[in-house]
């Protein structure tokens, strides 16, 4: 049948190898970098004082999460380079979403291309206190499911928020 001898096998062997090596090598860098940001949170957490309950983690960069019994918010626009903001519930009094896009029209039909999405807080005064980022068009070029993801915290935060409130009367 096929004759292989042992040079041709080993050479096979070695561009096998080169071929996955890089996958591989990219794959244990991106792994140690989740390790870290997620350590970096859990510091940050235990720091705060804080039971996060509900978080979710995209586009390896944004991270948010809640601890709802205390009403924080901790939110990190990018987990690699800069510290999370720890936002209190109890000042805020409305969420809302704000989607930036435009339209892009053709001949026989038009769309809509998101350019930003961001969740606003606003205090009692209807004053804006905190914007925080869910997606970016100028950086990323689709949506990988954030306006799920930012609909998601804006329920999860309003009901934090009523259940504050309520706790609030009781006292």
């Amino acid at each position: 049948m096929f004759d292989l001898d042992i040079i041709t096998l080993s050479m096979a062997m070695v561009a096998i190898i080169a071929f996955i090596m890089p996958f591989y090598l990219n794959n244990k860098k991106e792994k140690a970098r989740v390790a870290l940001a997620e350590k970096l949170l859990a510091d940050f957490e235990k720091n705060q004082q804080l039971h996060i309950q509900v978080k979710d983690l995209w586009r390896n960069k944004y991270f948010i999460g809640m601890d709802p019994k205390k009403g924080k918010l901790i939110y990190s626009e990018d987990i690699h380079s800069c510290s999370p903001v720890l936002i209190d519930l109890l000042l805020i009094n409305n969420v809302r979403i704000k989607e930036e896009s435009h339209k892009v029209a053709s001949p026989t039909s038009s769309r809509k291309v998101i350019d930003k999405l961001e969740l606003l807080f606003y205090s009692e005064k209807a004053e804006l206190v905190h914007t925080i980022e869910f997606y970016d068009g100028e950086t990323f070029s689709d949506l990988l499911g954030e306006t799920i993801l930012i609909k998601k915290w804006e329920t999860e935060i309003i009901a934090s928020i009523h259940q504050q409130a309520k706790m609030a009367l009781v006292k």
